[in-house]
């Protein structure tokens, strides 16, 4: 089990479903967009609820592991769903090119920065 910390507040869900909520915000953040993630959480309580939160661009998001549980939160559709958005917006890039992705025309490789 991982927990994603979000202004909105600490949520822990599945290892993979954190996985997935990271590699779509930060393919996001690649070219300056914003989304909202729906994803499964445990309460404090024991229950299973849902949260709404922003990934990408300048939102801050961090992901911290928990001790290995032995009831892992798993929502395949969920982890599918964050995998493809990131994977449909994933910019490829040639082999052994300089080129960027150049996406406002400014000249500046933001994939250095981020």
């Amino acid at each position: 089990m991982k927990t994603i910390v979000t202004q909105g507040g600490a949520f822990r869900t599945g290892t993979e479903i954190a996985d997935a909520v990271t590699g779509y915000g930060l393919a996001l953040a690649r070219i300056r967009e914003l989304d909202t993630v729906d994803i499964p959480f445990v309460a404090g309580d024991g229950t299973v609820n849902r949260v709404q939160f922003r990934v990408g661009w300048l939102v801050d998001t961090v992901v911290t592991s928990d001790e290995q549980s032995a009831d892992e939160l798993i929502e395949l559709d969920t982890i599918f769903d964050l995998l493809a958005k990131a994977t449909a917006i994933d910019v490829p890039r040639e082999q052994g090119s300089a080129t960027h992705y150049d996406r406002f025309g400014d000249g500046f490789n933001w994939d250095e920065v981020i």
